[in-house]
């Protein structure tokens, strides 16, 4: 049996199993990945896409709950990362069940206000193409492809509004060990703002500047991924009781 739980959040528009269905390959065999789907895409596209943070995490809880028999970890970008975020608090303060670790990638820390006026999920469809061509996560082929769009816009609007809507709410930290990960070149999570994270947590904080914008994620994956197994080397060995940890 696998020791540690990697539960992973997409990002706007992601399918969780075609973001992270691969990495279990790349992962050692002492962790098993969970893409956790959200509505709206993967195998619940036929549900309507949740339009806030707290629905979206409130909508998975329980799923994660279920699946919690040993350590787990929690792995979001973007849009993911202010969910794994609210999940992990969750987790810990309501359920008892604390996160051995949690990797957040390619957002602001939460307490930081989003940028002023920028409501995303509102702009016009032209307007709209151009600001994902911008953030450069959805396939060319898709952005011309006026069809392939319309089944997807929605599903985007929805996940911006989420990202867009989102208010700080302070609370108790949280304890496991914060990785936090950012593309150089990202400005929708600047690098000089990444430290940021680690106020969230008792627990350490390593900030990891990669190569890459805002989808950094997609080149440098390898990378990523090797520093993950390495951070649950800990958590595989150490003892757990009834899947929860020391």
């Amino acid at each position: 049996m696998s020791r540690v739980l990697l539960f992973c959040l997409p990002y706007a528009g992601g399918s969780a199993m075609r973001v992270y269905g691969r990495w279990q390959r790349e992962l050692p065999d002492s962790v098993e990945v969970v893409p956790v789907e959200l509505a709206g895409r993967g195998a619940r596209i036929v549900e309507t896409p949740l339009t806030s943070v707290d629905a979206i995490t409130a909508d998975v809880l329980g799923p994660v709950l279920d699946r919690i028999d040993r350590p787990y970890a929690l792995f979001g970008h973007s849009l993911g990362a202010l969910v794994a975020f609210e999940l992990a608090r969750r987790l810990e303060h309501l359920h008892g069940r604390p996160a051995t670790h949690l990797f957040v990638s390619g957002h602001l820390p939460p307490q930081h206000p989003q940028p002023a006026g920028r409501y995303d999920y509102r702009l016009p469809d032209a307007q709209f193409r151009e600001r994902l061509r911008e953030l450069a996560g959805t396939p060319e082929e898709v952005l011309a492809h006026d069809e392939l769009l319309d089944l997807v816009i929605p599903v985007l609007r929805a996940d911006f509004e989420a990202a867009d809507t989102y208010r700080w709410r302070p609370g108790p930290r949280i304890s496991p060990p914060l990785t936090v990960y950012g593309g150089a070149d990202d400005p929708e999570a600047p690098p000089s703002t990444l430290p940021d994270w680690a106020p969230l947590s008792t627990g350490p904080c390593d900030v990891r500047v990669l190569p890459g914008g805002h989808f950094f994620l997609n080149d440098e994956q390898a990378t990523v991924l090797k520093g993950i197994a390495a951070d649950l080397e800990p958590a595989r060995t150490a003892p757990a009781e009834n899947g929860r940890t020391s």
